[in-house]
């Protein structure tokens, strides 16, 4: 299970993998990546714990994400002449689709001790993003520019 850093980063790293390169279309990645979470504040809301339920499914993620995808957000600033809409669709739909894979996934031990935040110690989310964070580098693509148009360090002539 990842929290919100850790969707977040991973979901940054496969929307740059997939072409996104606009600072603006990574940020719409890393909250988009979150967006199954929803059912938390609207549970809070109801006042019924919903977490995990009709926001964590493929039919969810494969909408939700389509529809993130081809509102242009994550291609915004990224693209040149024509958008190619399925592109963008299936790109969002990895994004969202991401958060239930990474939910799955096997996870560092929960620390049950320490101040909290939103529910969850603050131990837990430093390890999450750390963990999350390492696999967010390695899904990266290597050798190109970054986000803010600057070479990678591979790519840097000296």
């Amino acid at each position: 299970m990842a929290a919100p850093f850790g969707h977040g980063f991973v979901g940054m790293a496969l929307a740059r993998r997939m072409g996104v390169k606009s600072p603006l279309g990574l940020a719409a990645a890393f909250f988009a990546a979150s967006i199954p979470d929803v059912d938390v504040p609207i549970g809070a809301i109801i006042g019924k714990d919903i977490h995990r339920q009709g926001t964590h499914t493929p039919n969810f993620a494969l909408t939700a994400g389509m529809l993130a995808g081809m509102t242009g957000v994550l291609a915004a600033e990224s693209v040149e002449g024509e958008r190619d809409l399925i592109l963008d669709a299936m790109t969002g739909a990895v994004i969202v689709g991401s958060h239930l894979v990474l939910d799955k996934a096997p996870y560092f031990p929960d620390i049950p001790f320490g101040p909290k935040l939103i529910g969850m110690p603050v131990a837990n989310w430093v390890v999450d993003a750390i963990q999350w964070g390492i696999v967010a580098y390695l899904i990266w693509p290597k050798g190109e520019v970054d986000a803010l148009g600057e070479p990678t360090p591979e790519h840097v002539v000296a």
